[in-house]
């Protein structure tokens, strides 16, 4: 097998460890909201929910060195079906009881706390412009801005965990998030070979479809658009709890 990689072993030490940073600690959050959830066995769903994202990262390793996802002349594209999936797993998971039991256990603070991960991200798109293997356009040089969310997260979630940030500022920076984390994707599959490939100055970004960047849309964007998603909804349940509270006080009032 003829295994493709793209960059040094800096940037696959950054994305390595911005998979195993995401991996572990969403398996960490999981089996404590699992716990204070009253599930049985919250170690072992977690245990199971991390070895499902280890086995995704590595058959999406093993399908980029293969040389399977660079066939640019393919139609549809092969990469983007891996986030696709990533994406409709997720939203599958959303769906289910379980979710929503844990969704309630998850400290608010956490699913913002978690997207720290994304400023290695960033810090291995720079590293391949570096070497010649990523445009200028996709790092934080040109028009990519998403580290301004993985730097910001730590500040935003001190400020929840602290009282300080309430619901309305959560969905005002989880959108600012998203709004980042879109214009980001979208550069990069203007950059890439494909029917939308757009004239952005410099070669093409094919190394998308090589390891370890196809970690990227394999599962890191999809995981980063899953916490906003988590955050959002949160936060919009400690809004709709708030305004019970206060339609319950006021009625006490006009009703003594």
């Amino acid at each position: 097998m003829r295994w493709i990689m793209a960059g040094s072993l800096s940037a696959a030490a950054l994305l390595s460890g911005a998979a195993a940073v995401l991996v572990a600690l969403l398996a960490l959050g999981l089996a404590r909201a699992a716990r204070r959830a009253g599930l049985a066995h919250p170690w072992a769903l977690a245990a199971s929910v991390a070895a499902g994202q280890i086995v995704w990262l590595g058959a999406t390793a093993a399908l980029a060195g293969s040389g399977a996802l660079a066939d640019w002349s393919a139609l549809p594209p092969r990469w983007p079906l891996l986030p696709l999936t990533a994406l409709v797993t997720f939203a599958l998971l959303t769906r289910t009881r379980t979710f929503r039991r844990l969704l309630a256990e998850v400290l608010p603070w956490q699913p913002v706390a978690l997207q720290m991960f994304r400023v290695g991200v960033e810090l291995a798109f720079w590293r391949l412009h570096l070497e010649g293997l990523a445009p200028v356009q996709v790092t934080f040089e040109g028009r990519n801005f998403d580290a301004l969310v993985g730097l910001t997260a730590p500040v935003v979630a001190a400020g929840i965990a602290a009282g300080g940030v309430g619901p309305r500022v959560t969905v005002a920076w989880n959108l600012f998030g998203l709004a980042m984390l879109l214009n980001a994707l979208g550069t990069v599959v203007t950059s890439t070979p494909g029917p939308l490939h757009l004239a952005w100055p410099g070669e093409p970004f094919t190394a998308t479809a090589a390891w370890p960047v196809i970690w990227i849309p394999a599962l890191l964007a999809p995981a980063a658009i899953f916490l906003h998603v988590v955050s959002i909804r949160q936060s919009l349940a400690r809004l709709a709890t708030r305004g019970q509270e206060i339609r319950g006080g006021h009625s006490v009032r006009s009703f003594p």
